[in-house]
């Protein structure tokens, strides 16, 4: 990614908190993502481009960029990742303060555990 960070007015901040925000389009996306998984996603890009070219319709594109966005954005911040499998391992172990620490953020009046 060499650094870029995107502005992106139409994204969804997770609870552990965005570093680096991803812009919803083919170039950021591409840039975001590993070199395996940048191959694929140029294939998926340009067969959605063809369909567009055919139809004149940007739903396949839209589409595209809808479904690699996320994996773009943990590729660009892995703290995402590691604290969603942490979270992972405590519902697992039978811990039900996760869910409301997911849900409302540190300091928010709801967060604090009812008992």
């Amino acid at each position: 990614m060499d650094g870029e960070v995107y502005a992106d007015g139409d994204s969804t901040d997770p609870p552990y908190g965005v570093r680096i925000r991803i812009e919803r389009t083919g170039p950021a996306i591409r840039a975001a993502l590993d070199e395996e998984r940048r191959a694929e996603f140029e294939t998926d890009f340009r067969a959605a481009l063809s369909k567009a070219d055919d139809t004149l319709d940007l739903a396949a594109v839209q589409a595209v960029l809808d479904r690699w966005w996320p994996l773009a954005l943990l590729g660009a911040n892995p703290e995402i990742r590691a604290g969603a499998e942490q979270d992972r391992r405590r519902v697992e172990m039978g811990d039900p303060d996760v869910i409301v620490e997911t849900w409302f953020p540190a300091g928010h009046p709801q967060g604090s555990r009812i008992a």
